[in-house]
């Protein structure tokens, strides 16, 4: 019994060592870590990052008549943002469930179909 504690005792304190050694070094992210700057722009000059409850898209360049449109994998339009101007926009996906989704940016400068997925 006292060997069975002892071997879990070595064995949760080598996995800490082993951890803390590991974010040290960069080999394991940290939620800071989760950035919309570490993200890099696709073709279209368009960043997308989804994270909690908020898609974050960035353009490159100040887009005009934004419109996004959020669909499920059935093809079903779930949230639709217009009229707007940015160079990032945040999108509210709190009511949207854990999943795969796609969000469709129009605008007078880009157009995208771009994927992300709900976590």
């Amino acid at each position: 019994m006292y060997l069975k504690k002892y071997l879990l005792g070595v064995c949760i304190m080598l996995s800490t060592i082993v951890g803390a050694f590991a974010q040290e070094e960069g080999l394991i992210s940290s939620i800071d870590d989760f950035s919309i700057d570490k993200v890099a722009f696709n073709p279209n000059g368009i960043k997308i990052l989804a994270f909690d409850n908020t898609l974050t898209l960035e353009f490159r360049n100040e887009v005009s008549n934004l419109r996004y449109e959020v669909i499920n994998k059935k093809g079903d339009l779930l949230l639709v943002k217009e009229g707007v101007s940015a160079k990032k926009s945040l999108l509210n996906i709190s009511k949207l469930k854990k999943g795969t989704y796609y969000v469709r940016v129009f605008s007078d400068e880009v157009k995208d179909f771009l994927k992300f997925d709900k976590t």
